[in-house]
């Protein structure tokens, strides 16, 4: 069947150029990336139905199992990895272009038992017993999971812990995976005093200059002192473990096969957990971004939706808020409803559209049970294909400015509580287009790009540099609005005529303006949908919606609108334009929108 839609295919002159422009392509470009988690409980090995609803980028089991289990006899192990092989070379006969394999960063799971199945070689590579791995407390004791039953938390900075982990990536991609997923690269929350933690936070002081009131390195019991009487630079260190743990995991990766991948689950169960995860179990993203190929976020509740009472949900401010911190690595995430990882057809196609039109992938649980399962890859395949074609729309853009938001990432130090995200949501409410900056890149962004408005939440936020380039960006014209102020959005309308305004539609419209030479890409979204229950969703769709567009550059004489919904009006869109100062100022109206649209406007 494959063979005979594939020559017809080639006889309409269809496939054959996408295909080939696809395998040219960067495996990890938004639109070309569809990942996919290939098992859940049970529900194992699903690379076959993640291909088939268009999953291009999947993370598969392989020796994750065993890696924090403990090893089988050898001849299973074997099998393991022969398994594995034929498993990965089947998804990619059926589409899937990468294969990134789980292991994960901290679990023990029996340590009674754990190195019973060892070869006396394997042994032998190692200084102490799996029991001297653990993370330990204030006191030097092992400290338990917080997982609770047979899990037991190993130490990251551990360097046995290391050579283990080195021996699993290793297989993994022996096997034929492409990079590694660690999950759980997680620091107790009473942080690890272990006497590796120890030398290591010894060091980490030792860079901050004139720091004069550090113990002696050898001294473990009064570093443990040190530690628990100086909360914030602990809690700084704790923050850096997971992201040396991965660099050297990285280093390794790539003298096995030099284009391994290698990221993590960065958590963020919930967007309010941005500070919190940082204060708590030291997930940092700001800091593992930087030594990931990629950084993965896992949302237990932020899937696009609206709520029975009119609430509406919407991941699109947090998108823009974790690529200020991804230091340009590509953002992929997963967002749930309720902490249920099965998600709605129509749901997960926002889903899908929603992280395109922020510049990320959207990371999806096909692990269907068979009732549902080829329900579930009808409907889901169209939005993958849609932006696998739209893929140089989604890609090389830059933003429609009104707005650049400053997020200090530092201010974690001071509570759980990030005014920043809470800034962005009132502007994605709004559809004012804005940019998220952080400190790293507040000068640039104001030199190079300067936006009509920079937002920040207060003037005590900003240090002496910083207050310094703002005073310049002021002079040159720029306006600070402080979002602490009581009527800041008032303020921020006030000067200046947004980007898009919606004359007519329901609350849950979003547009995200983005552009490209002789080209500005709007994306429509409807968060109009709502959860019926894991399998079922109902769309609300919204007619006759009108829209007033500020474009920059030539005068536009096309706009055509394309969609992955046969719901959904597409083609050529009647429009009016009138000039403005330096802007081109579109009049549309749409008279269908079902879930998500891209229109073009040139």
């Amino acid at each position: 069947m494959r063979t005979s839609r594939l020559l017809v295919a080639l006889v309409a002159g269809v496939i054959l150029p996408f295909t080939i422009a696809m395998a040219d392509a960067d495996p990890l470009e938004v639109g070309i990336a569809s990942h996919a988690f290939d098992h859940l409980g049970d529900i194992a090995d699903q690379a076959p139905a993640a291909a088939a609803s268009g999953a291009t980028v999947i993370y598969c089991t392989g020796f994750g199992t065993v890696g924090y289990a403990g090893w089988p006899t050898p001849d299973k192990l074997k099998a393991i990895g022969d398994t594995t092989a034929a498993y990965i070379r089947q998804a990619r006969t059926d589409g899937v272009r990468l294969s990134i394999g789980y292991l994960c960063a901290t679990s023990i799971v029996g340590l009674d038992s754990f190195d019973r199945n060892w070869p006396a070689e394997f042994r032998a590579r190692f200084s102490s017993p799996p029991r001297e791995w653990l993370q330990r407390g204030p006191e030097g004791k092992p400290l338990p999971s917080w997982y609770g039953g047979d899990y037991r938390p190993a130490c990251m900075n551990n360097p046995d812990w290391r050579i283990y982990e080195r021996e699993m990536v290793r297989r993994q991609l022996e096997a034929g995976c492409d990079g590694i997923f660690f999950d759980n690269p997680t620091v107790h929350a009473q942080g690890c005093y272990c006497d590796y933690c120890m030398k290591k936070f010894a060091a980490f002081l030792s860079s901050d200059a004139g720091r004069t009131d550090l113990p002696a390195v050898t001294d473990m019991e009064s570093l443990r002192r040190f530690a628990a009487a100086h909360p914030g630079d602990f809690l700084r260190f704790r923050c850096t473990i997971a992201a040396g743990f991965l660099s050297e995991m990285r280093s390794y990766a790539r003298t096995v096969k030099p284009a391994a991948l290698v990221t993590c689950n960065n958590s963020l169960n919930s967007p309010e957990l941005l500070y919190s995860q940082c204060r708590t179990y030291g997930y940092s993203i700001n800091d593992l971004s930087k030594v990931e190929d990629l950084v993965v976020v896992e949302d237990m509740a932020s899937l696009p939706r609206t709520l029975k009472d009119g609430t509406i949900i919407e991941y699109g401010p947090v998108y823009e808020v974790l690529q200020s911190i991804s230091h340009h690595k590509p953002l992929v995430a997963v967002t749930l409803a309720d902490g249920d990882y099965h998600t709605p057809s129509n749901l997960m196609r926002l889903a899908m559209a929603e992280a395109a039109a922020h510049g990320a992938s959207y990371l999806s649980w096909p692990t269907w049970p068979q009732g549902v399962r080829q329900k579930m890859i009808a409907a889901v395949r169209p939005q993958a294909d849609f932006l696998r074609r739209s893929a140089d729309l989604l890609n090389e853009t830059r933003p429609c400015l009104d707005v650049a938001l400053f997020f200090p990432v530092r201010q974690w130090l001071g509570g759980p509580d990030c005014p920043a995200l809470q800034a962005a949501r009132a502007l994605a409410r709004a559809n004012i287009q804005f940019k998220v900056v952080s400190e790293e890149d507040l000068a640039e962004s104001l030199a190079a790009d300067r936006p009509p408005a920079l937002v920040v939440q207060s003037p005590q936020v900003l240090n002496a540099a910083e207050s310094t380039v703002i005073d310049r960006y002021k002079h040159d014209g720029g306006h600070v609005v402080w979002s602490s102020e009581k009527n800041w959005m008032d303020q921020l309308a006030a000067l200046s005529q947004p980007s898009v305004i919606l004359k007519d539609g329901p609350p849950g419209i979003r547009v995200v303006l983005r552009e490209k030479p002789h080209k500005t890409i709007v994306h429509l979204l409807n968060l109009n949908v709502e959860r019926i229950s894991s399998f079922d969703d109902r769309v609300h769709p919204a007619d006759d919606v009108h829209l007033i567009l500020r474009c920059h550059g030539d005068v536009p004489t096309s706009i055509v609108a394309s969609s992955a919904d046969p719901e959904a009006t597409v083609g050529p869109i009647q429009f009016t334009v009138t000039k403005e100062a330096d802007a081109n100022v579109v009049q549309l109206a749409v008279p269908r929108l079902f879930i998500s649209t891209i229109f073009v406007i040139q």
